[in-house]
């Protein structure tokens, strides 16, 4: 191992590894770092979309993706508080190659971090420990390496996708975490469930309401159950989510589905960070990118579209400066400026959609004038592919048309 680098990595998760390679494949020499080492497991929901999917085109590692993946259809099935169901077709991802996948992430971020391994200088069982600095400018990490080993290592410039929990964000000062803007989940993986369609499942009962109750298929009898809530909501209600997702799969409308059903490895939970806090990303010799950057869509909970969406921004904006020289705030500040002009509007509009989402009668509205409407239904459509279409919900007129409907 070198010392010296154009740009580390810290944490090598799905935003991680993809910008690793990406830097690297614009020409940069790169230190990837993880504590973990792969394979490893992450609590997600699996889901894959077309933010997704097209870097991971671009990575070359679809094709991967495909033979360990279930491909679902292009469709989102919604039901109501009130039982209303509704199946909602979705356009291809970006690349125009179908709805997506579900992916265990113990697989998908397998998959991504030896992509990386092959074109960057990357080593999981590496702890980075510290930020060093000088002049103000990060210009290096200090790393506990497999077996105890201390060591320090330097680069132009310092990428953060060490997660919801980031030591750079921390080291920054710019980490915060707020109830509002931050759900807690929790999921299983399960054997024996019945009536899986090639969708996923998203359901809004009254047992998980503010938040909602998700079904997503691993294989024809397998799936990702889980159930999510905003942290805020969650104190207000004392709700346990353990218990919420048991009263959930224990719901009249589910209950025979999860007869055969069983529990393999326990159930998981995890904090997500969401994009509507706005989190600064950038800074003298650092940026942020993933959950790190607080960058999970506050409406569907999803993390990863954004995440690499914000690692192939980073490595597209900072690499040939990165070959250059030490990167300083100006340019980092490219980046932040770049990312937020792509996914901003789409995160308001999320954000939206999240706070229209805590009041039961609109979503049974909603999701039953989609079930009458083939108009209403190509409208929620478009809003789940275009961010915007998204940013129609928004529009008082766009609501009365919905209501007319």
């Amino acid at each position: 191992m070198d010392t010296n680098y154009d740009a580390i990595v810290v944490g090598a998760g799905p935003a991680g590894s993809s910008c690793a390679a990406l830097l690297a494949m614009k020409g940069c020499r790169v230190l990837l770092l993880d504590k973990q080492h792969f394979p490893r497991d992450k609590p997600c929901g699996d889901a894959l979309g077309g933010k997704a999917l097209s870097i991971a085109s671009l990575l070359g590692v679809r094709g991967e993706i495909a033979k360990r993946a279930f491909l679902r259809q292009s469709g989102v099935v919604f039901s109501s508080p009130n039982g209303s169901e509704v199946e909602i077709q979705v356009d291809g991802g970006a690349d125009g190659e179908g709805g997506g996948f579900v992916c265990r992430r113990r697989d998908f971020d397998s998959i991504l971090f030896s992509n990386a391994k092959k074109i960057c200088d990357a080593h999981d069982g590496a702890e980075v420990a510290d930020v060093l600095q000088e002049d103000g400018r990060f210009c290096g990490v200090r790393v506990k390496m497999e077996g105890g080993a201390v060591r320090e290592f330097f680069a132009n410039l310092l990428v953060g996708a060490d997660g919801a929990a980031s030591l750079v964000a921390r080291k920054a000062g710019v980490f915060s975490s707020d109830a509002h803007h931050t759900c807690s989940a929790v999921r299983g993986y399960y054997s024996g469930v019945a009536g899986l369609r090639k969708n996923i499942e998203v359901h809004f009962l009254q047992e998980c309401m503010p938040g909602y109750f998700w079904i997503f298929p691993l294989s024809e009898t397998e799936a990702n159950i889980g159930v999510g809530m905003l942290i805020s909501d969650m104190v207000s209600k004392k709700a346990n989510l353990q218990k919420v997702l048991a009263e959930c799969m224990k719901n009249k409308r589910f209950g025979k589905r999860f007869e055969r059903s069983r529990l393999h490895g326990g159930l998981s939970g995890w904090s997500i960070p969401l994009a509507s806090a706005h989190r600064r990303c950038s800074g003298n010799g650092w940026v942020l990118i993933g959950d790190a950057a607080s960058l999970v869509d506050p409406f569907s909970g999803e993390g990863i579209g954004n995440g690499l969406k914000s690692a192939a921004i980073a490595a597209g904006t900072l690499a040939s400066a990165a070959r250059l020289g030490p990167v300083g705030p100006e340019k980092c500040a490219e980046y932040e400026r770049t990312l937020w002009s792509e996914i901003g509007s789409d995160v308001q509009s999320s954000y939206m959609l999240q706070k229209m989402g805590k009041v039961p009668f609109l979503i049974d509205i909603a999701i039953g004038k989609a079930k009458r409407s083939k108009w209403v239904r190509d409208e929620f459509s478009a809003m789940i592919s275009s961010r915007e279409a998204k940013g129609r919900a928004s529009d008082p007129l766009f609501s009365l048309r919905v209501l007319l409907s």
